[in-house]
């Protein structure tokens, strides 16, 4: 694919959408940004670089708000455009850039957002086509920073100078320093002094047409900085050369999204959706380092942007289990990370949340956090061959010490006389509540005690998770050698399957349910069943306990009117007087950032194929329609009956990467063995290609034939041909 940034391209019009107009998320590996949709803004912003957290700017706007025509005084107003008599403005959508168009009666007025790759400052692109029977040859252009929705800006040390339009300024929250400019000159300034206050930046630049029948394009900027000088100097580096850092820029998209794993189907939109979540994770990932932080990291973002390192044992693995087929470093950085800066012994803490600058040492701990971290691990010694890993030191013992002894810790909450594993309470996790003290073993879930039973309950998933982590950690130490330890943990899991069936499968009922501390059956019904039957770890591969009998039956509580939906399945029964289709969680009733993605997987795994396909392409639907807002988009959670991204939830959920395991290890059966990587295709295209899968030191493609072939290519050299879909795949083909 030669332009795959363009082939990415797609259109909305604001004004026609009847959902919230939430801003879009940019990245280029130094900063991130939120940028509106209805008026070429930028509201927030937190660049990395300057120490050992980002510097951000969240009170402020900066906007290119108007153009005069400088003969008439007509004005072209781009924050409000129907009163300025535009037509219906347009946003467009590429990975490389926003572009908000505006269409005037005898003007066109383009502005386009782009972000440099690892600099400190983005740019607007401005362009303007007058039409037929315009003849103006001079437009006043209007450049501001101020504060937000109109707010005073009450920067400091603001200065100005009319070369090249440039303005600077210490932002009022956080005292950073920023700076803004363009390529042309301006015709005059004003800071909206007041006192030692500038508190409305407004720049005015002149756009000619020159010998031409249109003006040159002009670009504005915006630097960030620790001080003044340093955002000053940023400005100077990126308005030395912007087309060559615009071309620099798409060039470097087109790179990224020709190497990234793809898929090729008969329907188009879907291997866009397919390509739009590559982008969208990229927009995350900061490539500088904070300072203990490596560079590389995948930005956590939760609820709104992040100014410190935000990683963590229970989210980032999801992620990165999936990049480990593009790039694997990040992971080996990831797992090292966290299990040298969380405590050492005892249960796995969760990690580093965000929000403050020392939740590293986060007291609590989710049975999710050994179970997602294992299963990366597992995937990431056969995809690598990096078996040094292993004895990588944390603190006085090794990397697999040290998750051996977390998993013996998880034992001690096995119950004695059912074989169950109990539940202890969240509230320890969070700092403050009980100082000094650290919580024992967590949901699967987060915050599910206030419905589903308190501390001594026996969940579903709680279970379905460690039985996932045993055999995840069995694999891990049969590559270890470790013959003894793999089949001790491997026993143990089956032992607890058996258990399972016996205390939490509900017959009658045909799900998997709770019990409480007292033995008793609880009333829960929700996404925790699907996840004990049929996906348990599965960041370690997707497949629970159910059997063949058991998956069917739970494959029909997919189009349950409990749990039925148009964008997948629910995570909480609809009949549940907890039930809230706006649910803030997501994973408590409506769908959420992590469990709700991988249903398909699940059923996949289990044989489930007709159902695994239509919730496949409602999970496509969901995250990439996100109610006309386009697969810009990945929402962090979801509304039940709307689809809508919810109010003060992330617009652009790095993580949600974990929604491609439906493709790479649902349609193409994808399996990390021991011995070899297996795949097993089932799907519901005629026609399918999975490529550039990053192994070892190889590059692998899958292709599904009209025949029902299945073709393997390693390197661009056949490997393997089967009629029946079925390969399996020696580690030694990777090199």
């Amino acid at each position: 694919m030669n332009k795959p940034n363009d082939w990415l391209a797609y259109s909305i019009v604001p004004s026609q959408l009847r959902t919230t107009l939430w801003p879009a998320m940019w990245g280029n590996g130094q900063l991130e940004l939120m940028a509106e949709l209805n008026r070429p803004c930028v509201s927030e912003v937190v660049c990395f670089g300057f120490g050992s957290e980002g510097l951000r700017y969240d009170r402020e706007q900066h906007l290119i708000p108007a153009v005069y025509d400088d003969d008439t005084g007509k004005k072209y107003l781009l924050d409000t455009p129907v009163s300025s008599g535009a037509q219906d403005a347009t946003v467009i959508f590429q990975p490389a850039r926003q572009t908000w168009r505006y269409e005037f009666d005898d003007l066109a007025v383009d502005v386009s957002l782009i972000l440099p790759r690892l600099q400190p400052g983005y740019l607007f692109k401005l362009e303007l086509s007058p039409k037929s029977g315009n003849r103006s040859r001079k437009w006043r252009v209007y450049h501001q920073l101020r504060g937000h929705q109109g707010n005073i800006l009450l920067a400091t040390e603001a200065g100005h100078s009319l070369a090249g339009g440039t303005a600077w300024c210490r932002s009022k929250v956080g005292k950073h320093g920023e700076a803004i400019g363009s390529t042309a000159d301006a015709e005059a300034v004003n800071l909206g002094l007041d006192y030692d206050y500038a508190n409305d930046i407004m720049v005015k630049t002149v756009a000619e047409a020159g010998d031409g029948d249109r003006p040159q394009p002009i670009y504005f900027a915006r630097a960030l900085g620790s001080t003044v000088e340093e955002a000053r100097e940023g400005l100077a580096g990126v308005l030395s050369s912007p087309e060559k850092l615009e071309a620099e820029t798409e060039a470097w998209w087109n790179r990224y999204l020709d190497e990234v794993p793809r898929l090729d189907v008969p329907d188009e939109s879907f291997a866009k959706n397919f390509l739009w979540s590559w982008a969208d994770f990229r927009m995350n990932r900061i490539d500088v380092p904070m300072g203990k932080v490596p560079a590389g990291f995948f930005r956590d973002n939760n609820c709104r942007i992040k100014t410190d390192s935000a990683v963590n044992s229970f989210v980032t693995p999801q992620a990165e289990v999936i990049q480990l087929l593009h790039d694997n470093q990040p992971a080996r950085d990831v797992m090292l990370y966290v299990l040298r800066g969380t405590r050492q012994e005892g249960l796995l803490r969760l990690g580093h949340v965000g929000g403050s600058s020392d939740r590293i040492s986060d007291p609590g701990n989710y049975v999710t956090s050994l179970g997602h971290l294992c299963g990366m691990l597992h995937k990431y010694l056969l995809s690598t061959g990096d078996m040094g890993l292993l004895s990588e030191p944390i603190g006085d013992i090794t990397l697999l010490q040290r998750l051996e002894d977390a998993l013996e810790a998880q034992l001690a909450f096995r119950d004695t006389d059912t074989g169950l594993f109990w539940t202890d309470g969240e509230m320890k996790r969070f700092p403050g509540l009980y100082p000094g003290e650290f919580s024992g073993l967590g949901p699967a879930l987060e915050a599910v005690t206030r419905y589903r039973g308190g501390v001594g309950s026996f969940y579903n998933d709680t279970n379905a998770m460690v039985y996932g982590t045993l055999l995840a950690l069995a694999d891990i130490e049969e590559l270890a050698q470790d013959a003894e330890r793999s089949e001790r943990y491997r026993g143990m899991a089956e032992d607890l399957r058996q258990t399972i069936q016996e205390h939490l499968w509900d017959e009658e009922l045909g799900f998997f349910i709770d019990r409480r501390s007292d033995g008793s059956v609880s009333d829960y019904v929700g996404i925790g069943g699907f996840i004990t039957g049929i996906f348990a770890n599965h960041v370690y591969r997707p497949g629970g306990v159910a059997t063949r009998e058991q998956a069917e039956r739970l494959a029909a509580w997919c189009n349950h009117p409990d749990f039925a939906s148009e964008f997948g399945v629910l995570c909480l029964a609809r009949s549940s007087p907890y039930f809230d289709a706006a649910d803030y969680k997501g994973y408590n009733s409506g769908f959420d950032m992590h469990w709700s993605n991988q249903v398909a997987a699940g059923l996949y795994a289990h044989g489930c194929y007709e159902e695994a396909h239509r919730q496949l392409f409602k999970l496509f639907r969901r995250i990439g329609e996100n109610a006309g807002l386009g697969p810009r988009y990945r929402g962090e959670v979801y509304h039940a009956d709307t689809g809508e991204i919810l109010p003060r939830r992330f617009v652009s959920y790095g993580c949600i990467l974990s929604a491609l395991s439906s493709v790479i290890e649902g349609v193409f059966g994808i399996r990390w063995t021991q011995d070899a990587l297996t795949v097993h295709v089932n799907s519901p295209w005629p026609c399918a290609k999975l490529s550039n899968l990053k192994i070892r030191k190889s590059l692998l493609d899958l292709e599904l034939t009209t025949d029902g072939s299945l073709v393997v290519t390693i390197n661009g050299n056949e490997a393997a041909r089967d009629i029946d879909g079925k390969v399996e795949l020696a580690w030694e083909l990777f090199g």
